[in-house]
């Protein structure tokens, strides 16, 4: 049995009236992490081709879209847990290309309020990720919302070999229409202690994933997903979030499901 709450009372601003789409379902970060990387196994043996041909083909772009808001739903989860953590979802208009939100209870009316950031991503696959960042967002005829948050999805490989403080400081000198971009990416970012840590303890480091934020601020957190999402993967608590309309009475009400809604392509 899966498990939905119900979202009795919610409210949106008025440039989001759109997520009131009753269709719209809101997904644990947990769900779009290790269901990503599922899906992509699958995509391969449906394919019959290997994982770098399957992760850049072009009909993996939407679940990488799903798969860079869910990390960064994940991420803010140890940042801001909030009253019930964090949950992403990918509308059928865009942009924007995911979202990420959480549940916070209005002090004055008791009601459900999300919480709510759109997310644009852009893959980064080689060249200069500033460059990559400037041409996605200086682009004519692009406009996005001002609460919209930049997500660039990098490689791993030679992540080693970009000084993102450095890049932090070039971003921000540079015009660009949002005021929040981020960077993530699995793996970690070296330093010289990883090479006194047991091999165990090495493989834990080279598991964890990256959120880097490059404006307003620098900053960096690093998780482990198997850590972060150790009751999901027993199977405790529950999967998603779905809109039903504004009730008289605040609060979440469980509701049971046979099958879980579809995520990814």
């Amino acid at each position: 049995m899966f498990l939905k709450w119900q979202l009795s009372s919610m409210q949106f601003p008025p440039h989001l009236k759109y997520l009131h789409d009753p269709e719209i379902t809101w997904f644990k970060p947990c769900w779009g992490y290790f269901g990503f990387w599922e899906r992509l196994k699958q995509f391969q043996v449906e394919r019959g081709i290997g994982f770098e041909e399957a992760w850049l083909h072009r009909d993996m772009k939407r679940n990488k879209e799903l798969y860079a808001t869910a990390v960064v739903a994940l991420c803010m989860e140890k940042i801001d847990p909030g009253k019930d953590g964090w949950y992403f979802t990918k509308p059928s208009q865009d942009p924007p290309d995911g979202i990420i939100a959480t549940p916070r209870e209005d002090g004055l009316s008791g009601a459900n309020i999300m919480s709510v950031r759109e997310v644009e991503v852009v893959e980064h696959l080689n060249g200069s990720l500033v460059e990559t960042i400037e041409r996605k967002l200086n682009r004519k005829n692009k406009r996005y919302e001002p609460n919209t948050v930049l997500v660039c999805l990098m490689s791993p490989q030679n992540i080693e070999t970009y000084d993102f403080k450095a890049m932090s400081k070039e971003v921000s000198a540079i015009k660009l229409p949002l005021a929040n971009i981020f960077v993530v990416f699995n793996g970690f970012l070296m330093t010289s202690a990883f090479q006194k840590l047991t091999e165990s303890e090495k493989i834990r480091e080279m598991s964890k994933i990256t959120l880097l934020q490059l404006l307003p601020s620098y900053t960096a957190i690093s998780i482990l997903p198997e850590d972060s999402c150790s009751s999901f993967l027993r199977g405790e608590g529950y999967g998603w979030l779905k809109f039903t309309g504004r009730g008289k009475t605040p609060g979440f009400e469980k509701v049971t499901l046979e099958n879980a809604p579809k995520l990814f392509d």
